[in-house]
């Protein structure tokens, strides 16, 4: 096996949908290993007593979210065409997962800075206002709580929301919005949904009535362009 420092870096973009936006982190990553396994590729593993594979997510995604640009690095001992790795995931990927690109990295993780989120609401009180009445209160200073790690702190949502529309389709509540990610300026969607439940009627009912859904669209860098 070759040292870390000769072992090829290689980031995969991948979607997962449907019924897989509700398996955690951790079960992904122990996914990928079996799947890494099966598809034939001679991925790094570190040394020592209890040797592990080098593979990195960019941003887990939370549970619940689906998501058309999730990033995973991985190191392998022996070159191989980019396509063939991205052919061997498909042909060992779960229905709801597909590998979309494979390709040598351009950024490190650290760079990333925002996320991309489409969220569609469903909801009997959806009104020709509310989309005003969103980006209204989203433009000004709105003190929320965010909860992390056991610890609690008030914030200022505003700071956290690089953009922000809505607009309404077929009787859906569809809201774009660019969320600050890395560092330690994060703001997940769901404070998002879960400060337009406490501020507006909608969410506030049924859930066979009322539901939402998140998709992750776009990863970015501090100056907005795709992160790759």
């Amino acid at each position: 096996m070759v040292s870390e420092n000769e072992a090829i870096k290689v980031r995969i973009k991948f979607k997962k949908y449907g019924s897989l936006m509700y398996i955690s982190h951790l079960d992904l990553s122990r996914t990928m290993q079996r799947i890494m396994v099966r598809s034939g590729i001679d991925i790094w593993y570190s040394e020592g007593f209890n040797p592990q594979p080098r593979i990195v997510f960019a941003c887990p995604l939370p549970v619940g979210v689906e998501s058309e640009c999730e990033l995973m690095d991985i190191k392998i001992n022996t070159p191989m065409e980019c396509d063939e790795i991205k052919r061997r995931l498909n042909d060992n990927f779960p229905s709801e997962m597909e590998a979309l690109d494979v390709y040598f990295p351009e950024a490190k993780i650290k760079e990333i800075a925002y996320i991309d989120y489409e969220i569609r609401i469903n909801s009997t009180k959806i009104s020709d206002g509310i989309c005003e009445k969103l980006e209204n209160m989203f433009s000004h200073d709105l003190f929320v709580i965010k909860k992390s790690k056991g610890s609690e702190k008030e914030i200022n949502i505003k700071e956290y929301i690089n953009s922000f529309s809505a607009k309404i389709e077929q009787n859906e509540l569809v809201i774009h919005t660019v969320l600050c990610s890395g560092g330690e300026k994060n703001l997940s969607p769901e404070l998002l949904v879960d400060t337009i439940r406490k501020n507006t009627e909608l969410l506030n009912g049924s859930p066979l009535e009322e539901y939402y859904s998140i998709l992750r669209k776009r990863i970015l860098k501090g100056n907005l362009e795709i992160f790759k």
